[in-house]
């Protein structure tokens, strides 16, 4: 969970350095955070999808700017 925590909390740091252990484990639980998003939609009314669409969408981007830090991260280890 520290990994996880740490993967938010360093979104926009682009000098340190991270493993691709790290980034394995936090792209698993995004992807389980996601998954129970689409389960969600399977219970909510129709009338209210587009409230869990919308949802997915705004934390799908959201999850896009630490992955980009940790890549980088990631890229800054290799070269070192």
């Amino acid at each position: 969970m520290r990994t996880y925590k740490e993967y938010w909390l360093n979104a926009f740091n682009y000098k340190g350095i991270s493993t691709v252990t790290d980034l394995l484990i936090c792209l698993m639980i995004n992807l389980g955070i996601l998954v129970l998003i689409n389960l969600l939609g399977l219970v909510v009314p129709v009338s209210k999808e587009n409230i869990i669409v919308t949802l997915y969408y705004i934390v799908l981007v959201l999850m896009i700017f630490p992955t980009i830090a940790m890549g980088v991260r990631i890229w800054n280890a290799k070269k070192s």
